[in-house]
């Protein structure tokens, strides 16, 4: 995979892939400490840049105005050595990173591994898949959903009491506002279809504890991180998400009913997980997130027994933790600290442009890799069972995906990490398609060792009354043959 870096300096020339504005002098200093992994290969094309426009930018917004005079493709970067940066290094909001004239090769070359390029996440991953009793995949890749070309987000509303709990909440609108556009950046990933459902008369099936405070009510409700997985067994079975042929991302909107509110996580060590007194979240690797939403205390104090309690979401805080979490199951963590090293915040949790950059790296490397390994396991299985027949069918599918893995490994090479994508997203598909056929599949239930398992039970039996029909005519034959020998040679002595 090869990553362009144009690099712009004070006189410097343009790079292509990854570019930056410095000293001549320096710029080999910080290109000689790219180092080239066996998964990407940097390529480095200078640009001259005028100093005096770099003089003139102070705020990261004029920064970002010269920043795109620079025509940048999907998964270039472009490095710009500024005299006005408080920080270390400032990383932009689409594909640049921004230093200062003290900025160490070091910290540059942190902030392109760790942030942009995922060196040790892409390694990971490569190596899981190829020999996973040898490499255990760490907490990103265990809570990243696996390669999809679609997936399905179920967001749901649960009423556990509807009797005494209302809900003033329009959940369509709010997937339509915050949900479908954050997704929409990410369509050359995947296809999201995002759907809705409310829930009722569904309560937690955990008993919280009692624990008493000083607060209004006197008392609140804790629930452990160890039993957290224990109120998504029940959800599951309730969600219906295993309708779709697709994964699935589940996102729970549980509303806590006075009686058992407010409802807190602990953390193992016995401290409150979140700050927030009517929001608590947590996560499940590859399943999705739920969000607890306690009532208002003045609310529950002021409820009488004949009306329900009356919950406005705080949606702002819902839909931010909700797509917090979408990003990591999805595969774009939060960013490592790294001291000095600060990145431009966008509004409304929109993703930066090197956020998707690095995940579209990380999905390439996944889908080739499996790719890989399903056209490897076809030919496998031809070896090991001899009567298989590839109908054309399943045939052309196989050149399809070996023909797409090579072309999609060509276009790495050249630093088109878009095409090279969305190829190997083909070739994915291809090769599942081409394994999971069913005429393929009908045909390895019947290898050669079990077809005697097969058709023995079924013969065995019409074969007794044969074996013993021969040893009966054997002694017929055998003792006509000893009683009358005479009259065999009786014609012979007569001559």
């Amino acid at each position: 995979m090869l990553l362009k870096i144009p690099i712009s300096y004070r006189v410097l020339k343009y790079s292509p892939y990854v570019i930056g504005h410095l000293t001549h002098t320096r710029a080999h200093t910080h290109i000689g400490a790219l180092c080239v992994t066996d998964i990407c290969r940097i390529e480095v094309i200078y640009h001259v840049i005028s100093s005096n426009l770099i003089a003139s930018a102070f705020t990261h917004h004029e920064l970002e105005k010269i920043a795109s005079a620079f025509n940048l493709d999907v998964g270039q970067l472009l490095l710009l050595e500024t005299n006005n940066l408080n920080d270390a290094v400032l990383v932009g909001s689409r594909r640049t990173i921004y230093f200062s004239t003290e900025t160490t090769a070091f910290t540059l070359i942190q902030v392109l591994s760790e942030w942009m390029l995922l060196e040790k996440s892409l390694t990971l991953t490569r190596n899981a898949l190829t020999e996973p009793t040898l490499y255990s995949l760490d907490e990103e890749n265990r809570r990243r959903f696996p390669a999809s070309p679609a997936y399905d987000v179920l967001i749901t509303v649960v009423n556990p009491d509807p009797e005494k709990l209302k809900i003033a909440w329009d959940l369509r609108l709010m997937a339509e506002e915050y949900v479908e556009p954050f997704l929409s950046e990410l369509s050359i990933l995947s296809n999201f279809s995002v759907k809705s459902q409310w829930l009722y008369l569904l309560p937690l099936d955990v008993s919280p504890k009692r624990v008493p405070d000083s607060g209004p009510l006197g008392r609140h409700f804790a629930l452990s991180e160890d039993v957290l997985p224990q109120l998504i067994t029940p959800l599951e079975k309730k969600l219906a998400s295993q309708v779709s042929l697709h994964p699935t991302i589940n996102f729970v909107i549980y509303a806590v009913p006075c009686d058992s509110a407010p409802l807190h996580i602990y953390t193992r060590s016995g401290h409150r997980s979140r700050n927030n007194a009517n929001v608590e979240a947590f996560l499940s690797p590859r399943w999705g997130g739920v969000v607890l939403i306690n009532p208002p205390v003045e609310a529950c104090m002021a409820a009488k027994l004949d009306q329900p309690v009356t919950i406005i979401p705080e949606q702002i805080t819902i839909v931010g933790t909700f797509l917090t979490q979408l990003k990591l199951l999805l595969g774009i963590p939060e960013p490592k600290f790294l001291n000095g090293v600060t990145a431009v915040s966008l509004p409304g949790l929109k993703l930066h442009d090197w956020e998707v950059d690095a995940l579209l790296r990380v999905r390439t490397i996944e889908q080739l890799t499996s790719a890989k390994l399903t056209l490897q396991s076809i030919a496998q299985l031809l070896q090991e069972i001899g009567n298989i027949v590839i109908t054309d069918i399943v045939g052309n599918r196989i050149k399809t995906a070996l023909r797409l893995v090579e072309d999609s490994a060509e276009q790495l090479r050249r630093g088109n990490l878009a095409v090279g994508f969305l190829l190997s997203k083909e070739a994915f598909v291809t090769a599942e398609a081409a394994f999971f056929d069913p005429t393929l599949f009908a045909l390895l239930y019947f290898p050669e060792d079990q077809k005697y398992a097969v058709y023995t039970p079924l013969f065995l039996p019409a074969m007794v009354p044969v074996l013993l029909s021969l040893k009966n005519i054997y002694r017929y034959y055998f003792h006509r043959r000893i009683n009358n020998p005479l009259k065999e040679t009786a014609p012979s002595q007569n001559k």
